[in-house]
């Protein structure tokens, strides 16, 4: 990240880098007001972008990723994940491929850990996996028409300055550090980085984050509404329990957009039921402040569940509100 520019840039914006190297109001303000009838843009800070090169790159990822990396050829991207041996995410991610070299857009708090893990299997294969020193920024079209799904992303640019398109509000620019050394203008107000997140729980994207690692299968996730897992390649870590949940009957847990009226609500937190007392019945995979006691979130939740009155757990007085979600659940219209 080129540190200056991006600095500068904030402090005419009124905002800063807090300690977690997020960015926030450097007014001091706990809370930033967040209108989905407003065009906005945020710079990413909670993200980072991998590269993955060499002349194996391909088919090394095929054998790696849940979805099918054959089919990036530099004007789409698409969601996918990578697994442990029993299924269970490690990570997730948005990738496209520019001429030879992998991107992957990815939450900071576990990419070097999955920057490692990945390169532990790399052994004689001519591939790298490094950190891209770059400035990632979302934008939000608040008046963009809806037509184009969410989980059909277009890509656009170059390595030094790639555009993705996440249906018709969401883009994501990525801006090597040269090309960072004179940051372009962007749609609408500058909003707090973790803020930015409620339009990615809007369109139903899920984004595995530490306090989410090896916590879901992909469908629970909903990987395979928006196009993040191949049934027709070949194997991977933890293909053999994706296809077998994808088979053998309908997927009993799936991620929810939902409005949550608590004191508290963070990621990694369990969702529980009376009628199941302490078990927990589900996880929040990501969640939003949008004012005082006021959440919007993506949980992983038992279908069932919902005919009970879910809340979280430790916060017995909290109230979940299953919103519309952006698209079909089939699990849910079937039950």
């Amino acid at each position: 990240m080129n540190q200056s520019q991006v600095l500068a840039y904030l402090s005419q914006h009124g905002a800063m880098l807090d300690a977690d190297g997020d960015v926030v109001l450097a007014s001091g303000e706990s809370r930033q007001e967040l209108s989905f009838d407003q065009d906005g843009h945020a710079v990413l800070t909670q993200f980072v972008l991998l590269k993955v090169h060499g002349d194996d790159a391909e088919s090394f990822l095929q054998g790696q990723f849940s979805s099918d990396v054959k089919l990036l050829d530099g004007s789409v991207a698409q969601w996918s994940s990578y697994s442990n041996a029993k299924g269970r995410m490690q990570a997730s991610f948005l990738l496209w491929r520019i001429e030879q070299t992998f991107f992957l857009l990815l939450r900071k708090d576990i990419a070097e850990a999955f920057r490692r893990r990945l390169s532990m299997f790399v052994l004689r294969a001519k591939v790298k996996v490094e950190v891209v020193d770059s400035v990632i920024v979302g934008e939000y079209l608040a008046a963009a028409e809806t037509g184009r799904p969410a989980f059909e992303p277009a890509l656009a640019g170059t390595a030094e300055h790639a555009v993705v398109s996440i249906g018709e509000q969401i883009r994501i620019t990525c801006l090597g550090a040269e090309e960072a050394a004179a940051l372009p203008p962007f749609a609408g107000k500058l909003l707090a980085s973790r803020l930015f997140d409620a339009f990615f729980i809007r369109a139903g994207i899920p984004w595995v984050s530490q306090a989410t690692y090896e916590a879901f299968v992909p469908q629970m996730a909903n990987l395979d509404l928006i196009g993040g897992i191949s049934f027709r390649k070949g194997c991977y870590p933890g293909q053999e329990i994706v296809a077998r949940t994808q088979y053998l009957g309908k997927v009993k847990r799936r991620m929810f957009v939902v409005e949550v009226n608590a004191d508290e609500c963070a990621a990694g937190m369990d969702v529980q039921v009376e009628a199941t007392g302490e078990q927990a019945i589900g996880k929040v995979m990501l969640s939003v402040s949008l004012a005082a006691k006021k959440y919007l979130a993506l949980v992983v939740m038992q279908i069932s569940a919902w005919e009970g009155q879910p809340y979280l757990a430790g916060v017995p007085q909290s109230q979940l509100l299953r919103l519309e979600a952006p698209y079909l659940i089939p699990d849910l219209q079937e039950g």
